[in-house]
């Protein structure tokens, strides 16, 4: 369970601009921050989280717990 996930940034596509226009970049899944100057040519498609604050639980005593509700 996450007591604190503030955003962190951005998964997606990088872009340049050159003499023929935009172009796409290839890509990988590795997260940009927000403060990433590059950002700004970028198109999101995953919004990414850093989980700060947690309790690793099991699923089947959250599915117990739900039983009594």
């Amino acid at each position: 369970m996450v007591h604190s996930a503030p955003f962190y940034g951005v998964i997606g596509t990088p872009y340049q601009w050159t003499a023929q226009g935009i172009k796409a970049l290839p890509g990988n899944d590795m997260p940009i921050p927000y403060r990433a100057s590059e950002l700004r040519w970028f198109l999101a498609s995953q919004l990414v989280r850093c989980l700060q604050d947690f309790t690793v639980v099991n699923l089947d005593d959250l599915t117990a717990l739900d039983s009594y509700a």
